[in-house]
């Protein structure tokens, strides 16, 4: 898709949005922490929300009622951005985490498992990348790095 020069404060307030009304229903807390309030991005915007809409989404399934989802943004040493969501879930196996990217993998019974594929491909298609981090029952990170806009 084309890309366009886009603040990041819009993409999360938007996230944010189409968000709420699911973690609310399910009982689930979502926080957004926006360390990088004046960066900019020149993204396929509906490709990145559609991968981000993605990671919260699993954030969400992975919570019980009272859990949280904090979808974070900071400017990493290198010069790039990184957009993590968290949750505080039931985590998985470290030998899933591998894994986790490849198409049709999943750790849940419903579900294609095409999901993370497609956030790694979104990533990897704008020059970053992606990565996951998780302890069992203690939730997980999964942690996707944008070069950033100069302007």
């Amino acid at each position: 898709g084309a890309r366009e020069i886009m603040p990041l404060s819009g993409l999360l307030a938007e996230l944010a949005q189409i968000m709420e009304p699911q973690m609310l229903e399910h009982g689930v807390t979502l926080l957004v922490e926006d360390l990088c309030p004046a960066c900019v991005l020149r993204a396929d915007r509906k490709a990145l929300t559609g991968a981000l809409l993605n990671l919260l989404e699993n954030a969400l399934q992975a919570c019980d009622a009272g859990g949280r989802v904090m979808l974070r943004t900071r400017l990493l040493e290198t010069g790039m951005l990184q957009l993590s969501v968290s949750d505080t879930g039931r985590g998985f196996d470290v030998a899933v985490g591998g894994r986790l990217f490849e198409p049709f993998f999943t750790t849940r019974s419903e579900g294609t498992g095409l999901g993370l594929a497609i956030v790694r491909n979104v990533a990897e298609a704008h020059g970053g990348g992606v990565e996951a981090r998780s302890a069992l029952g203690e939730g997980s990170e999964f942690m996707l790095r944008l070069p950033l806009e100069d302007i």
